[in-house]
């Protein structure tokens, strides 16, 4: 498995950045990687909510179903995906509260076939220019 771990400062307000991080209608315009929904886009989020998305990621596209295994207004939301072939991705999202500031915190795990091992490594580093940018632009949103 492979970690790629961001965490970016903004002034937006706790509340105004947890809207921003868990509406689903709105990846489009953060996350670098995002290629759109493949299928209708749930109205609310809870634990158990389950969605797919096409994911791009240096040119390799790849559809990805998604479960929401975690799901704590208005701090952390949890993603669980599937991919072929056998990728296995987690992303969690937590939003705090830091002296006045909120932090954006992105955790992603990336596994599962030949991403246990180098390879994994390999693509979490290419990743982390991705994830650092996707968090920046959530972070500019507001």
């Amino acid at each position: 498995m492979a970690t790629v771990d961001v965490s970016v400062p903004s002034d937006v307000a706790p509340q105004q950045a947890w809207k921003l991080a868990s509406d689903l209608n709105r990846f489009d315009e953060w996350m670098t990687i995002f290629a759109g929904w493949r299928g209708p886009v749930p109205e609310t989020i809870a634990e158990g909510t389950e969605v797919s998305s096409l994911i791009k990621v240096k040119g390799f596209r790849n559809t990805i179903h998604w479960r929401v295994t975690r799901y704590d207004e208005p701090h952390t939301i949890e993603l669980t995906g599937t991919g072929w072939p056998a990728v296995k991705i987690c992303i969690t999202m937590n939003v705090t509260d830091a002296d006045g500031r909120t932090c954006f915190h992105l955790i992603s795990d990336i596994s599962g076939g030949v991403l246990n091992g180098p390879i994994g490594r390999l693509v979490a580093k290419v990743l982390e220019s991705d994830v650092r940018k996707s968090v920046s632009n959530l972070a500019a949103l507001a």
